[in-house]
């Protein structure tokens, strides 16, 4: 017991951590990502809102550039004619350089979310389309990576699909309408979105060694963690075989004083009352002492092959003339041929507990179905009675030391709630589950897996 309770520690201790692990990697990968298509979205918004460039502040030599354009040396050299110093004088010319100024000044801050370097850093290109479909123009003077005939088929395959934004490949796009053209943006994010993916495997190994170390951590400290239920279990274990033995000793005085008292004065009610409780607290001290000498010994029980099905059969005649007794009625299905590896002795105690229980608790003038099959690489082992007093659905309370359903019943019965704890210690030494439920609040069905 000690052991499995030690691996549902650590169980629940490693499933609690990767869980909190992977909510957190998710939370902070997640983040990270929309982070990188926020900023790749807001590149897109200010390329679209400058017909598909940088505002010119950002453009390398922007004097430069519009000095490139005939028309624009024309327009410095009529700056720097002499008429335009003389003019300069005036007072219109005046407040014109003012807000001149004033709307340079306003052009030279980056939009939102950009430095004057983020021209410089961005890997974009652009196709147009007229109204008809036509091409024209392609601008692919910002990307190495993509050649013209390439942007204008990447272009032409977003236009057939009908999407505005999204991604393609490592490209984030969007669509914009320019009166009777449509202009296809397309924005590298090959460096974003390499930077988010390696983050998620960098935070997924960090994640992974955590795991590796927590576990290792548990391994080393789940013993010292569970040291004080495993000396109180021990304790306790220690308390009910000590106890038991001592008791043997008052019991065996009173019965043999009874027995005295009866040759003396003869038997009586009193006699007979005090004879049959001593058999009971007898009884109950032995099923106590083999529980505890169950829980000790349920990893090292003795286990052998043996013939199932005639060992079932053989436990369960003596209880088919006994229900028959009682007014009630017992069917045995045993399928022929079953093998078990396992304590053929405790086993036949296993049989013989349910079929006792059945027998006390079913309702009179009903019927007891007991079976054994075998279903796959198992041993089921089922009893189905009729009982009062049931609710409906899991009743694994009934595998409780000491619970007895109906208290008044069970002293009619002599039952001490001690019999399908039993059956649960010897099912669990087999490596098997049990469980009780009523489907319908009249039935129980008790199935043992080996």
């Amino acid at each position: 017991m000690i052991d499995r309770l030690r691996k549902r520690f650590i169980v629940i201790t490693m499933c609690s951590v990767t869980i909190v692990l992977a909510i957190l990697m998710g939370v902070v990968n997640t983040v990270n990502y929309l982070k990188a298509d926020r900023s790749a979205a807001q590149l897109l918004s200010v390329l679209a809102e400058n017909g598909g460039s940088f505002p010119e502040l950002d453009r390398p030599g922007a004097q430069g550039m519009r000095g490139d354009d005939p028309d624009d040396e024309e327009d410095a050299e009529e700056e720097d004619s002499p008429d335009d110093e003389e003019d300069a004088d005036s007072p219109d010319d005046t407040e014109e350089e003012d807000s001149s100024d004033a709307f340079r000044k306003d052009r030279e801050q980056p939009p939102l979310g950009m430095t004057k370097e983020t021209p410089y850093e961005t890997r974009y290109f652009s196709v147009v389309f007229d109204r008809d479909g036509t091409l024209s123009s392609v601008n692919t003077g910002r990307i190495a990576a993509i050649s013209t005939d390439e942007a204008v088929e990447m272009a032409r395959e977003l236009k057939q699909t009908g999407k505005t934004a999204g991604y393609l490949d490592s490209y984030k796009y969007q669509v914009v309408g320019q009166g009777d053209s449509t202009m296809y943006l397309f924005l590298d994010c090959t460096r974003s979105l390499r930077a988010v993916r390696d983050f998620f495997i960098t935070s997924m190994l960090v994640s992974l060694c955590g795991i590796i170390g927590v576990l290792v951590l548990v391994l080393a400290l789940s013993r010292r963690a569970i040291r004080p239920v495993a000396e109180s279990y021990e304790k306790q274990k220690r308390f009910i075989t000590d106890a038991g033995h001592e008791l043997k000793t008052p019991l065996a005085i009173i019965d043999s004083c009874t027995e005295v008292i009866e040759l003396e004065n003869g038997e009586s009610k009193w006699t007979q009352g005090i004879r049959g409780q001593v058999r009971r607290m007898d009884s109950l001290t032995k099923s106590l002492v083999a529980l505890a000498r169950m829980d000790e010994r349920s990893t090292d029980i003795e286990k052998q092959p043996f013939d199932f099905s005639a060992a079932a059969e053989d436990t369960l005649e003596p209880f088919v003339l006994l229900a028959s007794t009682a007014g009630k009625r017992m069917t045995v299905q045993v399928q022929h041929g079953i093998t078990y590896c396992g304590n053929e002795g405790y086993l036949r105690q296993l049989v013989s507990i349910l079929a006792d229980n059945a027998v006390k608790y079913a309702s009179d003038d009903s019927e007891i179905r007991f079976a054994l099959r075998r279903a796959g690489g198992r041993c089921v082992l089922t009893c189905e009675n009729r009982a009062e007093g049931l609710k409906k659905g899991n009743l694994d309370v009934l595998f409780d030391r000491f619970y007895r359903g109906d208290a008044s019943r069970s002293r009619e019965t002599g039952g001490s709630g001690i019999g399908l704890s039993m059956a649960q210690s010897i099912v669990l030494a087999h490596g098997g589950t049990i469980s009780a439920v009523s489907e319908d609040g009249e039935h129980l069905c008790i199935t043992a897996q080996l």
